[in-house]
């Protein structure tokens, strides 16, 4: 009899041999019936006097139990921060728990580049003081693009262990002095050593800039073009090259120690189109009436020398930025007057400095466009952030109580106007809309704003203040790169409200009163609120307006108090390199002698 086929058919499998059992509708009652028993027990249990219920639902995030202990130099006056890996977080108060304390990131490593100063070396007190000019000039340019500049002397390179190997060697004058400052690199390390006069004078995202601000560098290297003007290396690779000098037989011969190696040694990069070199060559073939001053009297010249450096360096950061500044001004007819701060650095930036050869070019771009033949760079005031490479835009981040009272035009805030006529977070969601739009909230907003904010091409192209800035003309002098004329604070429409009244030659009489009594208005309501915002409130005490208006706009609330800690903790490390390099050449405050760095460091 035949054999019935198999209805149907099914691969192999692993499980084919355990067959489904189906369970019965009974099963599945039972179940549902043990859940219900279940879940009526566990509200009985949780609605028992002696049980109390779970309303805490911190007990379910993971954020610290206490607040992360003050770390050294983070403090500023009355401003407090936080660096931690995880600062980008919509609100700080979420990591330091404390709402006066700022989440930032963790300071960046500026790379060292190292130069050179014999202070022991022959000249007058003048010839000295203007020496130590052109080194604070050269700290200040390289400190602007993110390195850590550090003047060595001969006590570095008497450190040295190859020193006393150095000493038996009688060698030349010029082959002596070059030595001793390659002695004075080797002892502190993997680096950068420049010469004081070869200045960063190109854009600060240059791919050379950029290089050496990683501060890996794989092979001893030199610049095509600037002879013994800037290298860069490892410490091993260092010690290789000058041992290999000291080893060299004809040793007496070369005029630099870039002579007495072989040429494999120290390898060559291509000509930097972003690095000034004012060697005595430059000087005589493109500054004559410097190289004539110098040969005259030194002093003088290298004072004018100092003022073209200092000119090409503002003529360099001018011509970074062909379409002019732009000075953020949200709700521009109410609140204007936060930004005259602003306003005041840019009229500052735009004017050409003086120089003594008024139409010159730094030497490694000789066919630029000298800032006297410029017409004054314009200024915009735009509401929002265009975030523009060719733009240079200052941003002014009120306090949200002072932009409650300017926008208001009232002093006396009261919780209902706040809940009822004022839509949150104002001065952030008007400077971000280009950008971001008008969906999304605060908290999507103020991430964006920090890493604007902190980003190296962001801090470049852009500077953010509050309303009042702390920054003192010197800080603002470290963070451009170059010496600024005194800043004119002015609270007059023409120069607070230009949209207002810049060019208007036909407005009335009636007009003009009326400009300058909001200008007043505004005045008045700005310090009314600097006063509040001054008070302290004590322990005990309720809520005020201004915690209410903060708590309102969280996101404008922390964008402030994140720029204000942002740039207290840069001038806390610019002050700490500056106490620890006062006593070196170019130090601030510096003698016209200098010190060892070693010997006479307490």
């Amino acid at each position: 009899m035949r054999p019935h086929s198999p209805r149907y058919h099914r691969k192999p499998s692993v499980t084919s041999a355990y067959p489904k059992i189906q369970k019965s509708k009974l099963h599945r009652n039972l179940g549902l019936v043990l859940l219900a028993v279940l879940f009526f027990l566990g509200v009985l249990f949780f609605n028992h006097t002696g049980a109390g219920v779970v309303t805490d639902l911190h007990v379910f995030h993971h954020n610290p139990a206490h607040k992360p202990p003050v770390q050294r130099n983070s403090t500023s006056g009355d401003v407090h921060w936080f660096s931690d890996w995880k600062w980008l977080k919509p609100f700080s108060a979420s990591i330091t728990l404390d709402d006066d304390r700022s989440a930032l990131p963790p300071l960046k490593t500026r790379p060292p580049i190292y130069t050179f100063y014999d202070s022991d070396a022959e000249g007058d007190e003048k010839t000295k003081a203007a020496e130590n000019g052109l080194l604070l000039l050269w700290r200040r340019a390289w400190w602007a693009q993110g390195f850590r500049p550090v003047v060595l002397g001969r006590s570095e390179a008497m450190n040295n262990p190859l020193y006393e190997i150095f000493r038996t060697k009688q060698l030349p004058p010029k082959l002596e002095a070059d030595l001793v400052r390659w002695l004075a690199w080797e002892q502190m390390g993997t680096g950068i050593l420049a010469n004081w006069l070869v200045l960063p004078m190109g854009p600060h995202d240059h791919q050379l800039l950029s290089y050496l601000r990683r501060g890996e560098y794989r092979k001893l290297s030199r610049y095509e073009g600037l002879g013994s003007g800037l290298f860069s290396g490892e410490r091993s690779a260092i010690n290789a090259a000058i041992k290999e000098a000291f080893d060299s037989p004809n040793l007496k011969d070369p005029h630099s120690l870039l002579d007495a190696v072989g040429q494999e040694t120290i390898s060559v990069q291509s000509k930097p189109t972003a690095i000034a070199f004012y060697d005595a060559n430059v000087i005589s073939e493109h500054y004559k009436p410097i190289a004539s001053k110098l040969a005259e009297n030194k002093a003088e010249g290298l004072l004018s020398l100092a003022q073209l450096i200092t000119a090409h360096l503002h003529l360099n950061f001018l011509s970074s930025f062909p379409d002019g500044f732009a000075v953020l001004t949200p709700y521009s007819k109410k609140a204007h007057i936060i930004t005259r701060h602003a306003h005041a650095v840019v009229e500052a930036l735009r004017s050409c400095p003086p120089s003594p050869i008024a139409e010159s070019c730094p030497p490694n771009n000789p066919n630029c466009r000298p800032c006297s033949s410029i017409a004054p760079m314009a200024i915009t005031t735009p509401e929002y952030d265009t975030n523009s490479s060719t733009t240079y835009t200052i941003g002014t981040i009120p306090h949200p109580y002072i932009f409650t009272s300017l926008l208001s035009k009232t002093r006396d805030i009261t919780t209902r106007h706040i809940r009822r006529d004022t839509p949150r977070d104002r001065w952030l969601t008007a400077v971000t809309q280009k950008t971001l739009g008008r969906e999304i909230g605060g908290p999507a907003r103020i991430v964006s704003f920090k890493e604007t904010v902190v980003r190296d091409s962001g801090s470049a192209r852009g500077l953010w203040m509050t309303e009042e800035p702390l920054s003192t003309h010197k800080d603002m002098e470290y963070h451009f790169g170059f010496s600024l004329p005194p800043l004119n604070i002015i609270d007059t429409p023409a120069t607070i409200s230009i949209k207002e009244t810049d060019g208007d030659d036909h407005a009335t009489k009636k007009e003009k009163k009326a400009a300058l009594k909001d200008v007043q208005l505004q005045k008045d309501l700005l310090d009314a609120a600097k006063t509040v915002l001054a008070r302290k409130r004590k322990k005990k005490e309720k809520t005020g307006t201004k915690e209410m208006v903060e708590a309102w706009n969280l996101a404008d609330t922390e964008a402030w108090r994140f720029v204000r800690a942002f740039n207290a903790r840069e001038r806390v490390e610019r002050a700490k390199w500056e106490d620890e390099e006062r006593r070196f050449g170019g130090g601030e405050g510096a003698g016209t002698g200098g010190a060892w760095r070693w010997f006479d460091r307490r």
